[in-house]
């Protein structure tokens, strides 16, 4: 029996690998540098040399965004060589346009977990803004008319087109008119001619309660005021349900007119003859946006008697 001498035991080795897209140059590029190739030419010698051999890997291949379809239809591969166990690493290469990066690791399924519900949140940014938006459009106008309703002011509605008017010779809360509003041809006390009488006078004695003019549970503010004009001492009136209305009262009795706060049909004043007039009287007027109109009968019985208005401007019974 012949004793020949045995060489040593190679150290194991096992295979690298080099996952690329057969589409990828830049993968490729990486795979070469991976396996200690300075070029893609000498990658393909050496497997032309049989150095390297393309090992089937299906399970390897890039990260595919939720509901899309692969970049590429061909198969991916694995380049594998023979190197000391000690070496041995395995490296996976994209192309650039497929992740858009030129080379990164095959990512972990934590990692990929992560990737994904970041991309699923936003994609669902766009749709989550415009449910927002349309859901605004939707409850800011209903919104808008419940806050007017429920905390705005409370408005009464009048038609002073239609509304009834008083003439001379008219009787109103049991007393007599003896003026309305017109252009006089001559002023009763003055004499002066064509002088405008923006009200209506009404025959009351001195005395007579003067009520605080609005809706049921209006808050009526009252201003008194001295009229250098010749109205004497005067009450204007200003309601919430009439925003642009004033009420005047002229003439009304000395320290008998009465500022501040009231609700409707309270007494704010009395009749008197202050100013210039020929006799005891009332003297009503109604300012609509700061110019003055016939007043509708109904608020100046409402001055004289107490009563209230309801919402569409007629008298309450009391």
């Amino acid at each position: 029996m012949n004793n020949v001498p045995q060489s040593p035991a190679a150290p194991a080795k096992r295979r690298c690998t080099v996952t690329v897209s057969a589409q990828a140059w830049h993968g490729s590029k990486a795979a070469a540098q991976a396996v200690g190739c300075g070029s893609i030419s000498e990658l393909l010698e050496k497997l032309g040399n049989g150095e390297l051999v393309i090992v089937t890997a299906d399970e390897v291949g890039p990260p595919i965004d939720q509901g899309s379809s692969p970049v590429s239809d061909e198969p991916w591969g694995t380049f594998a060589t023979d190197i000391p166990t000690a070496q041995a690493r395995t490296v996976t290469a994209w192309s650039s346009d497929s992740v858009n990066t030129q080379v990164k690791p095959y990512p972990t399924n934590q990692g990929a977990s992560q990737t994904k519900q970041l991309r699923f949140s936003l994609g669902r940014l766009p749709k989550l803004a415009l449910t927002a938006t349309c859901a605004s459009l939707i409850l800011l106008p209903i919104l808008y008319v419940l806050d007017l309703r429920l905390s705005g002011p409370k408005r009464a509605i009048v038609d002073f087109q239609s509304a009834l008017t008083l003439k001379t010779g008219d009787t109103i809360a049991g007393y007599d008119v003896t003026d309305h509003m017109r252009i006089r041809p001559v002023h009763p006390v003055t004499g002066a001619i064509n002088v405008p009488h923006n009200g209506v006078d009404v025959a009351t004695p001195s005395g007579t309660p003067v009520y605080a003019v609005g809706v049921t549970g209006d808050q009526v503010t009252v201003e008194c005021w001295w009229d250098v004009d010749g109205g004497g001492w005067v009450a204007n009136q200003t309601t919430e349900s009439y925003p642009k209305l004033v009420f005047q009262s002229l003439h009304l009795l000395e320290n008998e007119c009465r500022s501040g706060q009231f609700t409707s049909g309270e007494v704010i004043a009395l009749t008197g003859n202050s100013g210039l007039g020929s006799g005891e009287h009332y003297d009503f007027r109604v300012k609509l946006d700061g110019n003055y109109i016939d007043p509708p009968k109904q608020f100046l019985e409402a001055a004289l008697t107490g009563k209230t208005l309801s919402r569409d401007g007629q008298l309450a019974d009391l």
